[in-house]
């Protein structure tokens, strides 16, 4: 995997944060969508105005995307995840260098073992995005 492939999301204010695109290294492994419930319960949510271009500079709409922010230890760890493809998640790209280099299971186990515990975990999403638990 080239660590050159990346995301971009654009903040309001204009500052640029870069995503390392792991779709490959991950590949099409899929996470259940439910296990958004508990967060959403536990309101941990925070809405921002973005926009979004992947690997190629195309345009993303965000809303289809959020950002699983948690911690390893003492750091923070931001992942760039797809939803709404059917009932399931999609994990797209990380900002984490070392997180980078897990092996796929995980990566898996990191996003799941986040949204079960969502005192250490919330989701950014878009301030157009409709969030509602099923």
């Amino acid at each position: 995997m080239s660590s050159k492939i990346s995301w971009k999301l654009k903040l309001e204010d204009g500052t640029i944060e870069t995503f390392t695109d792991i779709r490959r290294k991950v590949g099409n492994r899929i996470i259940r969508a439910y296990l958004l419930k508990p967060i959403i319960e536990n309101s941990r949510i925070e809405k921002i105005k973005a926009t979004l271009r992947g690997p190629k500079d195309e345009f993303k709409d965000f809303d289809k995307f959020f950002i699983l922010k948690g911690k390893i230890s003492d750091r923070d760890f931001r992942i760039l995840v797809e939803s709404g493809v059917y009932e399931n998640l999609r994990i797209v790209a990380t900002d984490d260098t070392e997180i980078v280099s897990k092996t796929p299971e995980e990566i898996i186990k990191l996003v799941t073992d986040s949204l079960a515990e969502p005192v250490n975990s919330m989701i950014i999403v878009s301030s157009e995005s409709k969030v509602r638990a099923e």
